[in-house]
């Protein structure tokens, strides 16, 4: 699919980030189920959502001051912490990583392969589709 003349993937429309900037746009909508926007800015530039169902001991987990790390007792700035009910699936997770962090000391290189692959074919499918839409186009001047 073209968006504003850009070429998005199918991963991309099936993100969860992809579904909560176009809420109610272009026909994309969020689960009601997990998500309540509380708030859309003027022109919904910036749009605030709450996670319904929220664990209740997750919540009070996090709004404890205790459990903040900030970088002096009591400043604004705290870095984020998750709650003990997530470590589970937490260290299930894979960290992102640059390709090109080399002062990294290990190596996942069947990742990094993987990953140049899919992008390469993201790229020939990509070119494949501006090709047939070039030629569609000709094909239409060339019928005026």
């Amino acid at each position: 699919m073209v968006e504003h003349g850009f070429m998005l993937s199918p991963k991309w429309h099936a993100s969860l980030v992809n579904h909560l900037v176009s809420n109610g746009m272009r026909g994309v909508t969020v689960d009601p189920e997990k998500f309540r926007e509380v708030f859309r800015s003027k022109y919904g530039k910036v749009r605030v959502y709450e996670i319904v169902g929220a664990d209740k001991e997750s919540k009070a987990w996090c709004a404890d001051p205790k459990n903040r790390i900030c970088d002096v007792p009591g400043s604004w700035f705290c870095r984020g912490q998750y709650p003990p009910a997530l470590q589970e699936v937490l260290n299930k997770a894979k960290t992102f990583v640059q390709l090109e962090d080399f002062n990294r000391k290990e190596e996942d290189s069947e990742y990094q392969k993987l990953y140049m692959e899919n992008v390469k074919r993201e790229g020939e499918e990509r070119e494949s589709i501006y090709k047939k839409q070039r030629i569609d186009q000709r094909t239409i001047k060339s019928d005026l």
